[in-house]
């Protein structure tokens, strides 16, 4: 049996555990991943890759602890992408340098004053003619237009970039073939991995981090902790390609607290743009079928864009559960959450752009359980598979599987 001393092992190869591999290495850890699937393979590539100033969650008109947390994060990812941030992302492709929003003329007066009051300056800004997205430039639209302070990634160039810098630390390891050994306090004392044809392997590491979205309740299992408790909130995502669709990165602000839909634009493997949608759409489309979802869908989009044919468009849908700690009133988090519990830190990011927020938690985890860098660096790669990566947006409309 072959034995590795490690200070960290992370669990889950979506963009909470890369990020926080990445975070973690640059700190001077020696660390490994270990994913079960494919990278990226549960909600992050099938996020629509907005990275929020946390303007759409400012539409109730009061800003939030949550509008609060995640107001500098597009600022944080982008000097991410210009490789003067705490993770050289530079290879990572941005789809839109922002993100807009859109209301009808009707609903203009709700939020005029709102939107131009000095706390909110610099983050949201009116906008009018050629700046507007090009749908929203045509004589038939009224209504109001707005650029935020937010950008849009092409969440496979993310997980790819993250997950090829670190590559050597990433391994794949079905759920049957890994087993914690965890003591009466809640500590991870052993990692084992049994694989076919290989040796056993017996990790040891002072802490792991619990980054699997939805799988983090298997590993509580596994650990025998009883909390951190997990809820899921489930979306019906809608995908439509069309052989004419314009770029489109937008919220649509109807009469709720929520967008009405939020649009994202896609490239193809056959060069016709893909529409992601989401927003209030996919959040009360949870208890239809695909078939009522994709109508529903139709007469939301013909009715937002009524001088557009979209005739011969092809539909799909694509059902994701956001993984996150339970929520009083099943609410959405207002932070990343990070929680240490014996030698284990379990983590949720609760959204995409938190990511920074949630590898800054660990880290301070470790230090103020005064877990210093110590174990000696992986000299030998282990006997394992790096993972695939997760399917695209271009892929899932394709059909691939």
């Amino acid at each position: 049996m072959r034995t590795v001393e490690t200070d960290v092992v992370v669990m889950g190869g979506g963009i909470a555990g890369l990020w926080t591999l990445a975070k973690l290495r640059k700190a001077g850890y020696e660390v490994l991943l270990l994913e079960n699937d494919r990278l990226g393979g549960g909600q992050t590539l099938c996020s629509q890759g907005i990275i929020h100033g946390g303007m759409k969650y400012a539409l109730g008109g009061l800003l939030s602890a949550e509008t609060e947390s995640i107001a500098n994060m597009p600022e944080t990812w982008l000097q991410c992408l210009k490789g003067q941030g705490e993770i050289d992302l530079r290879g990572v492709r941005m789809l839109s340098e922002h993100h807009y929003m859109w209301s009808e003329r009707s609903l203009a007066s709700r939020f005029t004053t709102f939107f131009g009051s000095k706390m909110l300056r610099g983050r949201i800004e009116a906008i009018q003619g050629d700046e507007r997205p090009e749908l929203l430039r045509a004589p038939e639209f009224k209504g109001n237009v707005y650029r935020l302070n937010d950008i849009v990634l092409d969440t496979h160039s993310l997980v790819e970039t993250l997950a090829r810098a670190h590559k050597s630390r990433i391994y794949r390891v079905s759920a049957q073939n890994c087993h914690l050994e965890v003591d009466d306090h809640h500590h991870t004392k052993a990692i084992f991995i049994t694989a076919a044809g290989t040796e056993p392997i017996r990790i040891h590491p002072r802490t792991v981090v619990f980054a699997a979205g939805r799988g983090n309740q298997d590993l509580l299992n596994d650990a025998g902790l009883k909390t951190p408790h997990m809820q899921l909130r489930p979306l019906h995502m809608v995908m439509m390609q069309h052989t004419d669709l314009p770029d489109m990165y937008a919220h649509c602000i109807g009469t709720s607290s929520k967008p009405r839909v939020t649009i994202t634009t896609h490239p193809s493997h056959d060069g016709h743009k893909i529409w992601y949608i989401g927003g209030e759409l996919a959040e009360r489309g949870v208890e239809r079928d695909d078939r009522l979802q994709i109508e529903d869908a139709v007469r939301e989009i013909q009715e937002l864009f009524p001088w557009k044919s979209f005739s011969g468009a092809r539909w799909k849908t694509l059902r994701v559960d956001r993984a996150e700690p339970t929520q009083e009133n099943f609410l959405k988090p207002d932070n990343a959450f990070a929680q240490m519990h014996g030698n284990n830190i379990v983590g949720w990011p609760t959204k995409l752009a938190l990511a920074p927020n949630l590898g800054q938690q660990i880290l301070e985890l470790l230090q103020a359980a005064h877990i210093q860098p110590s174990a000696p660096a992986l000299e030998e790669p282990l006997p394992l598979l790096f993972p695939e990566f997760g399917r695209s947006i271009s892929d899932l409309m394709a059909g691939m599987t």
